[in-house]
């Protein structure tokens, strides 16, 4: 397991495949479980996370036909950090730091308008 480029068309597919898991199995999950009143982003983390541990992990994989949570343990230990250079080229100034910039403009049709917000304004889930 490496970092690869977006938009690939050999990994589209694998990205594709992965909103539409969520689309149509997390947010089904989701309809059925019991939300606070105002929930917030460490709620949805939660539930996430819970769904993850119950639907995703024991499932078995249609391709391999491996039970998930066993491939992702093996797979756990040859996963590499993200490099260095990689994260100061996104960050920029010469600061490590995670990704900030979510949309990437350059892929962004001519004319769409797109709100930019900083990460500051979320809440951060620790």
């Amino acid at each position: 397991p490496r970092l690869c480029r977006p938009y690939r068309a050999k990994t589209k597919g694998k990205v594709e495949r992965v909103n539409r898991e969520i689309e149509q199995s997390f947010l089904a999950w989701l309809t059925g479980e019991v939300l606070p009143p105002r929930p917030t982003i460490l709620d949805y983390d939660r539930l996430a996370e819970r769904w993850i541990e119950e639907r995703v992990l024991p499932r078995r994989h249609r391709t391999t036909q491996r039970i998930v949570s066993e491939a992702w343990a093996e797979e756990r230990r040859l996963l590499t950090p993200v490099p260095t250079h990689v994260l100061q080229r996104l960050a920029g100034e010469g600061e490590v730091g995670p990704v900030l910039d979510i949309v990437d403009a350059g892929l962004r049709r001519a004319g769409e308008t797109v709100e930019v917000r900083p990460l500051a304004d979320y809440e951060v889930a620790m």
